[in-house]
């Protein structure tokens, strides 16, 4: 049973911290002026703005950032800066007793998966998969501007979850289940495979999302995740953008992406849809890990849905 943060009331207070890479040359005001604009205040942690490396601060720094921020009675919500690199560098250094102690909404994508499937196994707390401070600019689609600002005020109620206009969920293995959602990016969650803040996955919706991977390089992770049972385990995929992950030039002797993960998910024979507007692409749709999803996939489509919890 998962802990679902309370949704945020007119004038809370949003902190961002950075678990990962450092602040880049792209402007942050633009993504702190909308979420101003919603009605909600923003606190920047100290990470923002801290560079080590590639990374915003070091592992002590960053980790400090966060139980700042969820110990601060101050603070309602948690959003990413931006993902990059480091966040699993964090994992032994958080006190995952104090965070479930101070269930708060946190919200990533991308390298921040590391960080969701730790509180969701190791808290038991529900998070969201969504758009992060930085790609709240003007870059960022009317749709991924509109699931953040409607997600904020019920950020884990039951719904059916929209698509942007022309978008159309493509079936992969027929069939309609439910289970809690969870997942993110191929990569972190294979590198958290075999460790103790590893996917479970069991009797999961489980979303799989990758950005500038070759097909081989899917097709390694793929693989990982079938030898280590998440595919016996799991009730369904999801799988979002895979954006920058096709070749330049197509050759013979090469699988496109969707031609390696058709093959592993026929093979898998779970339930399965294919390009649902999650990750890197052009639309980031808002996610809540934990509440239960339900899929049906069909031969006439594919949709997803969010049942539980129903306030």
């Amino acid at each position: 049973m998962y802990t679902f943060p309370k949704p945020l009331r007119p004038g809370a207070t949003i902190a961002i911290v950075a678990p990962s890479a450092a602040l880049a040359d792209d402007d942050l005001q633009e993504g702190v002026d909308f979420i101003r604009s919603l009605g909600y205040d923003v606190k920047l942690g100290r990470s923002v703005g801290a560079h080590w490396g590639y990374l915003a601060g070091t592992d002590e720094l960053r980790a400090q950032d966060i139980h700042e921020a969820f110990g601060d009675d101050g603070v309602s919500a948690v959003l990413c800066l931006r993902g990059g690199y480091g966040a699993a560098r964090l994992l032994p250094l958080l006190d995952y007793d104090f965070i479930a102690a101070h269930p708060k909404l946190f919200m990533g994508f991308s390298d921040i998966t590391a960080l969701h499937t730790a509180f969701q196994q190791r808290c038991r707390m529900a998070t969201v998969h969504c758009a992060m401070a930085m790609s709240l600019g003007h870059t960022a689609s009317d749709y991924t501007r509109e699931q953040f600002a409607q997600g904020l005020q019920s950020p884990f109620s039951a719904r059916s979850l929209s698509l942007p206009e022309g978008t159309m969920l493509e079936p992969i293995v027929p069939g309609c289940v439910s289970g809690p959602l969870c997942g993110g990016n191929m990569m972190l969650l294979s590198v958290l495979t075999g460790t103790p803040y590893g996917l479970d996955g069991t009797a999961a919706v489980v979303l799989l999302e990758e950005i500038g991977e070759d097909a081989y390089a899917l097709d390694r992770m793929l693989c990982q995740f079938e030898q280590s049972g998440l595919p016996e385990r799991a009730a369904a995929f999801v799988f979002g953008d895979f954006a920058h992950c096709e070749p330049t030039q197509k050759s013979e002797y090469e699988f496109t992406v969707k031609e390696v993960v058709f093959q592993y998910a026929q093979r898998w024979g779970k339930p399965a849809l294919w390009g649902f507007p999650a990750g890197h692409g052009r639309h980031n749709a808002w996610l809540p890990f934990g509440s239960t999803a339900r899929l049906c996939s069909t031969a006439d489509g594919a949709e997803l849905a969010i049942t539980a919890p129903t306030f």
